[in-house]
């Protein structure tokens, strides 16, 4: 994973999902690119793609601006990367801005962090769902309580035998190469039953224990509940830092609207989620 995206702003809830960003390209050697959103659309062009000693030079156009949280924003993002010791790059999107704006600036990134249930530093018209359907660039989900720390040390996938589970285990490989522990974790493998073969989820174990993944494959039942919340309870039980999963939609419905489980996940955000579609 060598660019990861981040949308932040000069809030303390804000400075605590950049942190994160910082610790996981760190962990990864990735760039950090910080993503800005400038309500009064006063930047200049230059401003959107500064890099490295670059920065300074944005800082300083700022300070003779009327956009001082942009100010604030770049000053942190220069100061997080020193202490992380990672490339940063600074973008400054428009608030208003088309969904172009946004594609350009996601695009051209491995992964985007966003804060939950605010998604500080966002355009206007923003969403986690229309991002993964416009760009397919996986999205990682913080919550307001995980307040900067790091992520993607312990790792529960979770796996259906589908094509969305199966392009979010691609899209992850790198956090999963780098993590400590990562269950592939199946509930109720059963109802099923043609999708996984003899042993569940033993061939994609295989698979990622082939690659160099360090995995464990766990079964679980749901006992009538929903699986959404078995999964979370696992999570917990295992002490995971991240839940992966493939989100989808019904062809037949409104695009917007995500199957059960991944909008279920989506909503209650418990602790940070990988999001593929």
């Amino acid at each position: 994973m060598q660019d990861i995206a981040v949308f932040f702003d000069d809030s303390d809830l804000g400075q605590s999902i950049l942190e994160t960003g910082a610790h996981l390209a760190r962990d990864q050697n990735a760039r950090l690119i910080g993503l800005a959103s400038n309500e009064k659309n006063d930047a200049t062009p230059e401003d959107g793609f500064a890099r490295g000693e670059g920065i300074v030079d944005v800082i300083r156009r700022l300070e003779s601006s009327s956009e001082s949280h942009l100010l604030h924003a770049s000053q942190s993002l220069a100061n997080v990367a020193g202490r992380y010791g990672v490339t940063a790059e600074f973008r400054v999107i428009p608030y208003f801005g088309s969904d172009i704006d946004m594609q350009l600036n996601s695009f051209y990134s491995d992964l985007l962090l966003v804060g939950y249930p605010e998604a500080l530093g966002t355009p206007f018209a923003w969403s986690s769902i229309k991002a993964l359907q416009q760009t397919g660039v996986p999205i990682l989900i913080v919550p307001r309580a995980w307040n900067g720390r790091a992520i993607a040390r312990r790792i529960t996938v979770a796996w259906n035998a589908s094509r969305q589970a199966r392009r979010a285990v691609a899209d992850a490989f790198p956090l999963l190469l780098a993590a400590e522990a990562v269950d592939l974790l199946i509930v109720d493998p059963e109802r099923r039953a043609e999708r996984y073969g003899e042993d569940p989820g033993a061939d994609m174990a295989a698979y990622l224990s082939r690659h160099g993944v360090q995995v464990n494959l766990r079964r679980a039942s749901s006992q009538g509940r929903p699986v959404a919340e078995t999964i979370v309870a696992h999570a917990l039980e295992m002490n995971s830092d991240l839940i992966v999963f493939g989100a989808y939609s019904h062809s037949r419905i409104s695009e917007a609207v995500l199957g059960g489980v991944s909008r279920t996940l989506l909503a209650e955000v418990p602790l940070p989620l990988f999001v593929s579609y």
